[in-house]
């Protein structure tokens, strides 16, 4: 997630932070007992993003949102699972986090984002926490549905079967190792073409082309319309097709490593290792794993910084409460740091494995 310093600078931020603090309090006058529910509520009231409760079953509760113009119902669904029973009291150090996930109409059911994951229990557990954390998730879903274009960093995806790669803007959030690009129109047309290529080969069952300004995907179940955002940018998001973003590196030999070691040794104390392939102006995030202690797990650092400068990649240690957050931090260095990159110049790494960047939270 963006980081304080970012968020800070919001004050609709700071406003929907106060607004939780202040029903979390008067809830219960503690710190101690709260409930996950009224705390997102009150942040999503804030930013003005009506929601409604949603009894899940299974010992977890939601909250929903439709979008639509002017707020209107529609079949697009935010649906915000909270990872506990949210509709009771319970101690702050037993809320396990919001998942955010878009459902679409074209597949009902596949949720085409997670617009804000945070699994891990809360650590040091506070009212302040609990605020923070319930106004980041509003945020992140405020900044995803108004287009903020300060909220998009320059990427390249591909799709397995399309040509490619394409050039893009993604968010710092990613689903289930997907992303949600959006595209220039010019692009946008280039991969209606190569869609239309594809499918005339029997490789690929969701053509699409232009009508006007929209971009029409026709799939076995229907047709689906995709207009562009208020930057003219077009969002045919994962629901629609599964993007991936594009790396030239083998890195099976680090996936390997980190499937041997992964959990089995001693970690620094909320660090995180993103690893990742610089290519110089923007980074693909390969995996995120605890950070091994170079006192008491020395020889898997060194194993993994071996593997890393045999395959070219990179890697960087970040504190942060959770690997979504350390992910998105290496994200916005990228974003901040490597603005001025030509995209079309030769790769150069830049970071060697072990690059030590500032955490997201103080």
């Amino acid at each position: 997630m963006p980081s304080t310093e970012i968020v800070l600078a919001d004050p609709r931020f700071l406003k929907a932070r106060e607004a939780v603090t202040h029903v979390l309090a008067s809830q219960t006058g503690t710190t101690q007992e709260i409930r996950a529910d009224l705390a997102l509520k009150a942040a999503l009231d804030a930013y003005a993003i009506p929601s409604e409760f949603w009894y899940t079953g299974g010992g977890c509760t939601a909250r929903y949102i439709s979008f639509g113009p002017d707020s209107e119902i529609t079949e697009h669904q935010l649906h915000i699972v909270i990872t506990d029973d949210a509709s009771v009291d319970h101690p702050i150090a037993h809320h396990s986090g919001w998942l955010a996930m878009w459902y679409g109409p074209e597949l009902d059911g596949y949720g085409d984002n997670e617009l804000y994951n945070r699994e891990f229990s809360l650590n040091n557990p506070s009212l302040a926490d609990i605020a923070h954390d319930s106004a980041s998730c509003a945020r992140a879903i405020r900044d995803w549905f108004d287009g903020s274009a300060t909220q998009w960093i320059r990427n390249e995806v591909t799709l397995e079967g399309i040509a490619g790669p394409y050039r893009c803007q993604t968010r710092p959030e990613h689903w289930d190792g997907y992303c949600a690009p959006r595209f220039a129109r010019a692009v946008m047309r280039q991969i209606c073409d190569d869609t239309q290529t594809a499918h005339r080969a029997g490789r690929w069952d969701a053509p699409a082309h232009f009508e006007g300004d929209a971009v029409v995907i026709v799939t076995p179940r229907g047709r689906a319309e995709v207009l562009p955002d208020q930057d003219g940018h077009y969002r045919p998001g994962a629901f629609h097709w599964p993007w991936t973003e594009y790396t030239d590196r083998d890195a099976t030999p680090v996936n390997e490593l980190v499937q041997t070691i992964r959990w089995k040794y001693e970690r620094e104390a909320d660090s995180w290792t993103v690893v990742a392939a610089d290519h110089g102006w923007r980074v693909k995030v390969i995996d995120v794993l605890p950070t091994p202690s170079p006192v008491e797990a020395p020889h898997v650092k060194d194993a993994l910084f071996n593997v890393l400068y045999d395959a070219a990649l990179s890697s960087y240690e970040v504190t942060a409460t959770g690997p979504g957050e350390a992910a998105a931090t290496v994200r916005a260095h990228f974003a901040a740091t490597r603005a001025d990159r030509d995209p079309d110049a030769a790769v150069v790494v830049f970071d060697m494995p072990g690059v030590q960047l500032p955490g997201a939270r103080p």
